[in-house]
């Protein structure tokens, strides 16, 4: 019967190839009113993305974004211009500083081998580089300017003789900046480290396309049909995982966009941080499997990531995708300085989406304080069509003024999990009654002053609202998520409407110790259909 034979998934590349996304890049660049802009000032590309069309996730990317960096004048030129050809380029610029590119990284290393006092240790292996948090140093000077330096962590190898430090380096000329107790504001460098080894292994540049038009099928019955798009090409302001677009479970339109787009960490008196994180740039994985798309391997066997292993080393960069029992895999891990993220979908046979995130690190002193995750995904519901949905909310027992256990939430929200009432919403469509239900995870956690919310009912905005615009910081105010924002009181009911969920995680890593708990937690919620 088809309900007994295993699932099937095909892989195809979908939107423009990786060398269509660098020339229209190298093409833009060239373009007169870039040269008019850039002048004669030394600068460096740091990443190209590809840009989809419209704010329409279920269009293949028609357009390049170019990030340049212009060390003359201490700001950052962003070049947008159609993949097809630069016949006419967006230019504007901006002072916010984005994240260090891999040949920053390298220039920074380079110019501490020279230095007269930790170049010889850094070249005989006495010490090692490493990409640190906070990655940049964004400290601005009395006229307002911020010169852009480069944190490179220096982690000794022996545990004697050379002491651990974080150094800064202006990306402008080399010079070397080192900070009073080792380390910037933000950050510790300490002889006690905690974590895994950090095998210092390759990762992505940011905008590496990647995507595929991915199916799944049981029997010769069609299951499944998306679009996954590579954490190194997700949206937003710092990425967001592993991205599914256009999701349709039997035929029927269940997403149009799923992904995670905040994640954020504060220390407790905060010792370290607080940091806004990103979620582009991909780690290694030890994954088997034949490579399909650019940056998509589809595997026999379930992939590896340093939660299931023990061991930051791998041999993939990009998303394995496998099948495991009565689900599909998809899995891909992300480095944020000594951090290791997990992000993970898992859809199963039955229609049920099991979205997940892992926390994780490597060695490093900051983390050996306790501090708290928060992650929040982003649903973009389109139950059937991307009209008629309303949102239900279920209460055991019910709330005051209720009847019934559950009831239609009217207007944009923020709700609380309240495990104390089974809490639990339901996205349905109002003519053809199909839904889906989104169960919190038993780890989920609970909000607090920093992680501020559960979940946000909110009205679908086209093109708007795909996270708060935060890019990576260490200002408290800034790094909390800002989805309260988007609360203004529109009606939800009978419309296009969006969940924004979040998890909360305590990593206490000498208490994992002790528990035999050494690579990481789980958090993520079930998604669960009814009426298909």
């Amino acid at each position: 019967m088809a309900s007994e034979a295993e699932l099937h998934v095909d892989i195809v590349p979908w939107g423009p190839s990786p060398q269509a996304v660098r020339a229209a890049a190298t093409a833009a660049l060239e373009h007169p009113a870039v040269r008019a802009e850039l002048g004669d000032a030394d600068s460096r590309l740091l990443s190209a993305v590809p840009v989809e069309s419209q704010g329409d996730p279920g269009a293949e990317p028609d357009h390049v974004r170019a990030t340049v960096y212009d060390y003359m004048n201490e700001r950052v030129v962003i070049v947008e211009a159609p993949i097809e050809g630069p016949a006419h380029v967006n230019v504007t610029s901006t002072v916010k500083q984005p994240l260090p590119s891999g040949d920053e990284f390298i220039a920074a290393v380079a110019a501490i081998e020279a230095d007269d006092d930790l170049g010889a240790p850094l070249s005989d292996g006495r010490l090692v580089a490493y990409r640190p948090m906070p990655p940049v140093v964004i400290d601005e000077l009395e006229d307002g300017s911020v010169q852009r330096t480069i944190a490179v962590g220096l982690r000794p190898t022996d545990g004697k003789g050379e002491a651990h430090e974080i150094v800064g380096v202006r990306a402008a000329t080399g010079e070397l900046r080192r900070f009073d107790g080792g380390a910037p504001r933000g950050a510790i460098a300490a002889p006690q480290m905690c974590g895994l080894p950090d095998a210092n292994q390759p990762t992505v540049e940011e905008g590496e396309p990647g995507a595929a038009k991915i199916t799944v099928t049981r029997g010769g019955e069609l299951l499944w049909s998306f679009v996954a798009v590579r954490p190194a090409a997700s949206s937003g302001t710092n990425g967001s995982g592993i991205e599914l677009r256009a999701v349709a479970y039997r035929g029927k339109r269940v997403l149009r966009r799923a992904h995670v787009p905040i994640l954020n960490v504060r220390y407790d008196a905060d010792a370290c941080g607080p940091f806004r994180d990103w979620q582009w740039q991909e780690g290694m994985i030890k994954a088997d499997g034949s490579d399909r798309a650019p940056g998509f391997r589809l595997c026999a066997a379930p992939a590896k990531t340093i939660f299931d292993s023990g061991s930051d080393v791998g041999n993939f960069l990009g998303v394995a995708v496998y099948v495991e029992g009565d689900e599909v895999v998809l899995v891909s891990e992300l480095n944020a300085g000594w951090y290791r993220y997990i992000s993970l979908w898992r859809l199963a046979a039955d229609g049920t989406i099991r979205p997940r995130f892992m926390f994780g690190a490597v060695a490093d002193s900051c983390v050996c304080k306790v501090h708290h995750h928060h992650v929040y995904w982003r649903f973009d519901f389109d139950v059937v069509t991307g009209a008629h949905n309303a949102v239900r909310e279920f209460n055991d027992p019910p709330l005051q003024g209720h009847s019934s256990r559950w009831h239609t939430l009217r207007h944009e929200i923020r709700r609380a999990k309240l495990a104390s009432r089974k809490r639990k919403w339901r996205v349905v469509n109002r003519v053809s009654g199909e839904s889906y239900t989104l169960i919190p995870g038993p780890e989920d956690g609970q909000r607090d002053s920093f992680g501020v919310g559960d979940l946000w009912a909110l009205r679908h905005r086209p093109s708007a609202q795909i996270d708060d615009g935060v890019g990576f910081t260490t200002d408290l105010d800034q790094a909390r998520a800002h989805v309260d924002d988007f609360v203004n009181g529109q009606s939800i009911y009978d419309t296009d409407v969006v969940l924004w969920y979040g998890a909360h995680f305590t990593h206490d890593i000498h208490a994992e110790h002790e528990a035999g708990e050494d690579h990481g937690h789980i958090v993520g919620p079930d998604l669960v259909p009814a009426g298909w």
